[in-house]
């Protein structure tokens, strides 16, 4: 058994996503109402391993106790008791009773619960090194259950004065066999190096080479066909990639995550999503392509493998069944409503039922670990530059706790 204090963080509005405009020197904050069910004001998020704690008189502390089994533990019911103590002297004891059911949860998950893994300054209590820091994450998660977005190593792709792209696997593969090995996680994306675009921007640059023939962000391009010279270094990084993590038998815990959000309002995103799915599919139809959609664009059909669907009634359930029956999988994808202050916690005790239900593979949500402040001292983010369209930058301020579900070492 495992005792955690509730301990509690501070919320300044209520939960939202707040931007605007103003200048680098103008003071930024929520003016508007939230979204969310809660309110400004103090609430229980993280939970501290402690074996004792400081009670003053007329307040009221939450605990939590998690008791953790294993393959060898027997059925059945299992009576405990807490007991308190003041000075060595026991002042009460609460009884208690723990249910351990007669199944086995798998070494290595069927389903993935995915949640990114971003590393930054806030965590350097964990570790000197990135390294340090994403194992005792990776150890932590399993332990959970839950599952890192990505095993994090790229692959080094040099292009040689011949032309002919060239990879390292050395980091990559040491990475894999202790993030597929070890840790059993089920599901990773490929490199973030095979990422093509997000949002309504153009597909980035590969191994220097352009996508369309023009200057960025390539402005009555045709957005339909890719430049030769782009679909050869990025077919032949892929190829390479995909003939070897088939050799190692990782190939089908892999998926390649392709667009983040793309806004399929827009024609020309329409149109190079379609491109760069084809592009990647001549190398083996056998890729899976992964995009957090949201809703459905009929269009993509034929390019998406995979599609991030909201959950809320966003993407209809026929649609679902349809993509379905046509080979595709169904993934849920979960932004920012994880929120500390959301009273009722409905999103989060819902995902693994309606994954049961519509036949989803896995749900996916954003961030686990990505901090923009001290999140012991401040519940809310600080406002960041965005830019979601060519020439267009603003301010966002994303909903509190959203991006993080892990706290770093308190000091």
């Amino acid at each position: 058994v495992e005792v955690g204090r509730v301990d509690y963080v501070p919320v300044d509005w209520p939960t939202a996503y707040y931007s605007c405009t103003t200048p680098e020197w103008v003071l930024r904050h929520p003016r508007n109402g939230g979204q969310s069910d809660g309110w400004s004001g103090w609430w229980p998020d993280p939970i501290v391993p402690t074996n004792g704690v400081d009670l003053a008189a007329n307040t009221t502390q939450a605990f939590w106790l998690n008791f953790k089994t294993d393959a060898a533990t027997r059925p059945g019911n299992y009576a405990g008791r807490l007991v308190w103590r003041l000075d060595g002297v026991v002042v009460r004891t609460d009884a208690f009773n723990v249910k351990v059911w007669n199944f086995e949860i798998p070494s290595r998950p069927k389903f993935a619960a995915v949640y990114d893994l971003r590393i930054g300054g806030q965590w350097k209590g964990l570790g000197a090194t990135d390294e340090e820091r994403r194992e005792k994450l990776w150890a932590f998660m399993a332990e959970k259950k839950a599952c890192p977005d990505s095993l994090g190593g790229n692959v080094k792709f040099t292009r040689g004065k011949d032309g002919n792209v060239t990879a390292d696997f050395t980091e990559y593969d040491r990475l894999a066999t202790r993030f597929f090995d070890h840790y059993k996680f089920p599901s990773s994306y490929m490199p973030h190096v095979f990422y093509c675009f997000g949002w309504g921007m153009p597909p980035k640059k590969f191994l220097g080479e352009d996508p369309y023939e023009g200057k960025w962000p390539y402005e009555g391009s045709d957005w339909t066909k890719l430049r030769p010279a782009y679909k050869t270094v990025y077919q032949q990084a892929l190829r390479l990639y995909w003939n070897h993590v088939k050799a190692k038998g990782w190939a089908d815990k892999l998926t390649l995550y392709i667009s983040d959000e793309p806004h399929f309002h827009q024609t020309n995103v329409v149109q190079q999503m379609i491109a760069c799915c084809r592009m990647i599919h001549e190398v083996d139809p056998a890729i899976r392509i992964y995009s957090s959609t949201w809703r459905h664009c009929p269009e993509w059909n034929n390019a998406l493998d995979v599609w991030g669907v909201g959950h809320y009634g966003c993407f209809p359930v026929d649609e679902m069944k349809a993509r379905k029956a046509a080979g595709g999988s169904i993934w849920w994808t979960t932004d920012g409503q994880m929120c500390t202050d959301t009273p009722y916690c409905a999103v989060e005790r819902l995902l693994p039922h309606y994954a049961h239900k519509y036949g989803a593979d896995l749900y996916e949500f954003w961030g686990s670990t990505w901090l923009t402040y001290d999140p012991w001292k401040f519940g809310w983010h600080a406002y960041i530059r965005q830019s979601d369209t060519p020439g267009k930058t603003y301010w966002v301020r994303y909903p509190a706790g959203d991006g993080y579900l892990i706290y770093p070492p308190k000091e």
